[in-house]
């Protein structure tokens, strides 16, 4: 790395994203590195510091990423040389995402010093229970340090990709792209049980797109046309109170505090 000042950009769904940055952020400054983590979906791609050292991570989403977060790397400026590390998070196979974002990256003039993903614990298939998840954090702990400490001293690898990953990059990018649609946002279908939301706006509060707001009589209400399926409202309502027909089993991994600290 030229320098030790980083800023990560963060953009985490559940909350296991936001872990790895903190991890990530927790052994860099062990070697002495001044770093700032931000919340990805509220920063201003223009805005970033290109003399520092940039990190961006992202949550893994149908092999591809959200449509805020592609949002974020599209409209960054030039790179111009500036470093720029990757990692993502997710339950199962990424279809080598980080490798394919990096591509994406060094077109735009960024020098990839290090890209990787992590397995975090299930959040929409296959939800584990919570001795389980421990246990898989703890692993992907390990991981992440070391690819925290090979940023700094220079041997961080990056993941080059293959023509058979950059056709399921475009097909992913094609069905991720449509998720803002009349037909996926009725695939969803968000909606509320007020017997039991008691108008906290939790929900309102960390939805990163502003998709939600208050009604008449102050229930939350969901726009439809902006959600990504992030799965933030649905997992951190604290009364369980937000429904979906896709959605039956959700995982958290921050307390209602903690997400509350990060996001708002």
């Amino acid at each position: 790395m030229k320098n030790k000042t980083i800023d990560i950009y963060c953009f985490s769904g559940t909350g296991n994203t936001y872990l790895t940055a903190k991890k990530i952020a927790a052994t860099m400054e062990e070697s002495g590195c001044i770093v700032s983590i931000y919340d990805l979906a509220k920063a201003n791609p223009k805005d970033i510091n290109l003399s520092h050292i940039i990190g961006i991570g992202f949550t893994v989403a149908c092999w591809n990423t959200f449509p805020v977060v592609k949002d974020f790397i599209n409209n960054l400026p030039t790179g111009n040389g500036a470093e720029v590390f990757v990692f993502t998070t997710m339950g199962d196979s990424s279809l080598n995402t980080a490798g394919n974002f990096s591509c994406v990256l060094n077109n735009k003039g960024y020098d990839i010093i290090g890209a990787q993903g992590f397995l975090m614990p299930n959040n929409f298939i296959a939800v584990q229970k919570e001795e389980k998840n421990i246990l898989k954090r703890e692993k992907a702990y390990k991981k992440i340090e070391l690819f925290a400490n090979q940023l700094v001293d220079g041997s961080a690898k990056h993941y080059r990709t293959n023509i058979f990953f950059k056709v399921c990059f475009s097909i992913t990018n094609f069905i991720t792209n449509r998720w803002r649609g009349k037909v996926f946002q009725k695939i969803v279908r968000f909606g509320l049980e007020k017997n039991k939301c008691v108008k906290c706006g939790l929900c309102i509060k960390i939805c990163p797109v502003e998709n939600i707001e208050y009604d008449v009589r102050n229930y939350p209400i969901f726009n439809g046309m902006h959600c990504q399926l992030c799965m933030r409202c649905i997992s951190y309502c604290p009364k369980h109170a937000i429904k979906s027909f896709l959605l039956r089993k959700t995982y958290k991994a921050l307390s209602i505090e903690e997400v509350k600290k990060w996001i708002i």
